[in-house]
């Protein structure tokens, strides 16, 4: 029974991911505590969320803005060996609770507003992608920074998505090489993965069929409304815990 939940939670979580391009992490992650350990459910995830980017960016790589996506990649790669090192030195909860703040009131703000079409300077790009790295490397919360900066660019749904999904890629290259590294990904690991899979596969088509049913003004309000989950979700974490 309990692999029947593991899986039934890996789809609908994967189903948001491949819908949206992010937010599996945000439904996965608290349930699967429950179930497993979160020395199963860490390496579980990243794995799975590397093989849906995957999936993703090779459906979609005609619409990767690759010029942006390697200026965040390098820049989060040289912040996350920072997160590392200062990760004893930051109060979490403070981070946690700034970053949901920025991130509900950003959100907010772009629900509130008319799209406007932006020019981001490199200066930004790379800032972002180290601020990232930092949030990666010290907490695992490398994604909403990202995420903000490209649904700011108001691009089409599919550039935002397949863009955001070659950054996740290539930072999860790491990340799934350092738990197989620190001999995180064990047997366990692997059947759960592996019973997760076709699941996987099933949630990359629907998603990508249900992605292609939203015009971009729907498209971006479920992002922001997704966005708004995850501040909450970051300040529910570190009230509770």
């Amino acid at each position: 029974m309990e692999i029947f939940t593991i899986i039934a939670i890996i789809f609908f979580a994967f189903l948001i991911r491949s819908t949206f391009g992010f937010g599996d992490a945000l439904v996965a992650m608290p349930l699967l505590a429950i179930i497993v350990s979160v020395q199963i459910a860490a390496p579980l995830m990243a794995m799975l969320a590397y093989c849906m980017a995957l999936m993703i960016l090779v459906k979609n790589k005609k619409t990767v803005n690759f010029k942006m996506s390697w200026k965040l990649v390098i820049a989060a790669l040289l912040g996350v060996p920072v997160g590392l090192l200062y990760l004893s030195q930051i109060n979490e909860a403070v981070v946690s609770i700034v970053l949901a703040i920025f991130i509900i009131s950003f959100a907010i703000f772009k629900l509130s507003q008319t799209s406007v079409k932006m020019k981001t300077p490199s200066w930004l790009i790379v800032a972002v992608g180290f601020i990232s790295g930092i949030l990666g490397g010290a907490y695992n919360t490398n994604g909403p920074p990202v995420i903000m900066l490209l649904s700011a660019q108001n691009w089409p749904p599919k550039t935002f998505r397949s863009t955001l999904q070659s950054y996740f890629f290539f930072v999860g290259t790491g990340v799934v090489a350092g738990h197989i590294a620190w001999g995180n990904v064990n047997s366990q690991v692997l059947k759960y993965f592996f019973f997760a899979l076709p699941a996987l596969i099933i949630a990359f088509f629907l998603g990508e069929y249900w992605f292609g049913r939203f015009n971009s003004e729907k498209f971006y309000k479920w992002v922001y409304y997704l966005l708004i989950s995850i501040g909450i979700g970051l300040i529910t974490k570190t009230l509770t815990f």
